[in-house]
């Protein structure tokens, strides 16, 4: 097997596991430990380490549980995996204050997955989340806009 088919796995085992499943082990076999992660559950700056990803990511998904979930594309070139998925969540707990609401809330995001050694080393996402941002916007709208700069 190839190296690049090599990532693949670990990312799908990451992806399907850990992600989807909210199984932290699969984040401990996957990634390198000082990993940095952009994403929207962090978004004044990246996430940086394994374990702040692994709390912070957990607590998201025991409030937001996956109730269906599909890899929708999964490709591979050099140190790069490429994973695009869609994830329908309901909204069951509290989360960072917002009262939970019981909605369906579908997350489409794309991860991009830098690998060293089989091991992922950083995990930038982007996501089209609308539903997630908007009921979330009590508390975006200051971690995001909130730090905006201004011309004056």
């Amino acid at each position: 097997m190839t190296e690049v088919h090599q990532n693949i796995q670990v990312a799908k085992q990451f992806i399907n596991e850990g992600i989807a499943k909210g199984n932290l082990k699969a984040f401990d076999e996957t990634i390198e430990p000082n990993i940095p992660v952009t994403t929207g559950l962090s978004p004044a700056e990246p996430i940086q380490g394994i374990e702040n990803y692994k709390q912070i990511f957990s607590k998201f998904a025991d409030s937001w549980p996956v109730e269906y979930f599909v890899i929708d594309d999964i490709f591979g070139v050099d140190d790069k995996v490429v994973v695009r998925f869609t994830a329908k969540t309901i909204f069951k707990k509290d989360y960072y204050g917002v009262k939970a609401t019981n909605q369906i809330v579908l997350l489409k995001e794309v991860h991009i997955l830098t690998f060293r050694n089989g091991k992922i080393i950083e995990n930038i996402v982007s996501a089209i989340n609308f539903l997630f941002e908007y009921i979330m916007y009590p508390v975006l709208k200051d971690a995001v806009i909130g730090n905006l700069q201004t011309n004056s």
